[in-house]
């Protein structure tokens, strides 16, 4: 019975990973910096707990580790998603963390996605069931929000 649970949780591990096209250095929980600039180190590190739950090098005054984090996010709904549909949900959840979470991560006085969104987003995402809908919603309204001046 427990070879078969790890099996299971294994083989689903591998199958809500990033493909590798898009996965970054260092492993499946590794940040994905390709491609991105940052105005500041601070808009990097925050960028960083976005995706790893992680306060590294940020101050506890002002970041609290744990979950919610966009690795985790992704896993659970790649999970959810139809075996046939993993790999292109997780693409999809990757783009939209590497966008969503590059603007998030901002300072507070220039960024468009405030953490009142991404709580909101979490909240929907938890909620479980066909993730595809959602995340096209998702995207659609981060869309709209980067677009706002």
């Amino acid at each position: 019975m427990r070879v078969s649970m790890l099996g299971a949780a294994l083989a689903l591990s591998i199958a809500a990973a990033p493909p590798a096209a898009v996965r970054a250095e260092g492993g499946d929980n590794a940040v994905p910096y390709d491609g991105l600039t940052f105005d500041d180190p601070g808009h990097r590190r925050w960028y960083a707990r976005f995706w790893t739950g992680e306060c590294r090098d940020l101050s506890l005054f002002v970041c609290l580790p744990g979950r919610p984090y966009w690795h985790e996010t992704m896993r659970k709904l790649a999970a959810a998603a139809a075996p046939e549909r993993r790999q292109a949900v997780t693409q999809r959840l990757f783009a939209l963390g590497k966008r969503i979470g590059h603007e998030w991560a901002k300072a507070n006085d220039v960024r468009k996605i405030s953490t009142d969104h991404i709580r909101a987003w979490y909240r929907e995402l938890e909620k479980g069931g066909d993730p595809e809908p959602l995340i096209a919603r998702l995207e659609a309204e981060a869309a709209r929000l980067l677009a706002e001046r």
